[in-house]
């Protein structure tokens, strides 16, 4: 399970005004009957928070049932069920248990903010869309209700005008809303406002005390820029390694470190086979599963290199890697990283041999499948 998911349902679910509303509908038979029914209903609900707090997520389920049982008008024991399931990964459960809950409590908005992004989670846009517009219908002043609006658009989004509109009014409404920022700046580069991207990266860091919400956003921003330096030194100000965008922004700045110094060593020395090697393998130097032809542009260097050093066995071998790679994708490449293979073969035996090891072992590309279900 997505530990940030469980972490934000447990924020937005549980309120101590909903775990403590009172069911004025009920009725029972004694005083004294209804006196015991509340103390067990109570009872079983902060058992249920309790048991879902600690991730005994069959064992809350079983105290919901039982709270249901003996209050079904009451929405509170289907507002955890929705809970418990969004921490299982269930989406399509967790929206149906909002569901219930709001026809019990319709005023109540975080539960048709819980079931956006119940919605969201199952790729059901449309659904996750209208919920998030009813939560702002009932409470227009409610931030959480265009945070949960914006993820919902951005299933598919092709324009992202309305989703930067809807986190730019949750910070205006939160100014203090970290998460409200962040994903600001992140949309905004997106749509390709830099500046407006860059501002809203520099206000979350401002505002968080650490200084490291939006730092490493902030960094990959400056290092597709060009501006290693600024990005260099938003990386020596960090708190904390710990970034969970793949690929990571340290990698991507030292790439692109790298590749600044082979470019400027070859624009110095565009003939030393050395530096021709060097500037193809960082231009094939990228995420194993991301398809964007880098291999063929490196080839482009290392034939270059062994036309002025036909001997230069580094060169083949790095022309070898290459075809290994394209051809993991592409299996009707595989003939000519086979025949680049034999080439080695007779410049250097050893390097062919840790090749033919290489291909056995290489595991990249893109892997390509049916779609998930909308309810996954």
């Amino acid at each position: 399970m997505n530990l940030k998911v469980f972490l934000m349902v447990l924020f937005l679910v549980f309120t101590p005004s909903l775990l403590n509303a009172n069911d004025n509908k009920l009725s029972i038979g004694s005083k004294f009957d209804q006196t015991l029914a509340f103390d067990e209903f109570d009872d079983l609900i902060k058992d249920a928070f309790q048991l879902y707090s600690q991730r005994k997520f069959d064992e809350a389920l079983v105290k919901c049932g039982r709270a249901i049982e003996l209050r079904p008008a009451d929405f509170r024991p289907y507002y955890i069920t929705g809970a418990v399931h969004m921490a299982q990964w269930k989406m399509k459960e967790a929206s149906e248990a909002f569901a219930k809950a709001i026809s019990l409590n319709p005023k109540e908005k975080t539960l048709y903010v819980n079931k956006s992004r119940a919605d969201r989670n199952r790729n059901a846009r449309e659904d996750a869309v209208a919920a998030a517009r009813d939560a702002i219908k009932l409470d227009p002043s409610y931030a959480e209700s265009y945070m949960a609006l914006a993820d919902a658009l951005s299933i598919g989004a092709k324009d992202y005008t309305e989703i930067i509109e809807a986190y730019r009014t949750a910070v205006k409404l939160k100014p203090s809303h970290l998460n409200a920022h962040k994903e600001l700046g992140r949309f905004l580069s997106y749509a390709k406002d830099t500046k407006g991207a860059e501002e809203a990266f520099r206000t979350v860091m401002d505002l968080d005390p650490e200084k490291m919400f939006g730092r490493f956003e902030l960094g990959r921003l400056l290092v597709a820029q060009g501006r290693l330096k600024e990005a260099r030194d938003i990386w020596n100000g960090r708190k904390t390694d710990k970034d969970n965008t793949f690929p990571n922004f340290i990698t991507l700045l030292e790439r692109a470190e790298k590749k600044k110094v082979a470019e400027e060593n070859l624009a110095k020395s565009p003939n030393d086979p050395e530096c021709l090697l060097q500037m193809g393998l960082i231009t094939m130097d990228g995420e194993s599963w991301v398809v964007d032809g880098r291999q063929e542009k490196a080839i482009i260097y290392f034939r270059k290199a062994l036309e002025i050093k036909p001997d230069f066995d580094k060169a083949q071998y790095a022309i070898c890697q290459a075809y290994v790679q394209i051809a993991d994708t592409f299996k009707s490449r595989n003939k000519e990283a086979d025949e680049e293979i034999a080439k080695l073969r007779g410049m250097n035996a050893k390097l062919a041999d840790e090749i033919v090891e290489y291909k056995k072992n290489y595991s990249g590309g893109l892997k390509t499948g049916p779609p998930p279900p909308i309810d996954k």
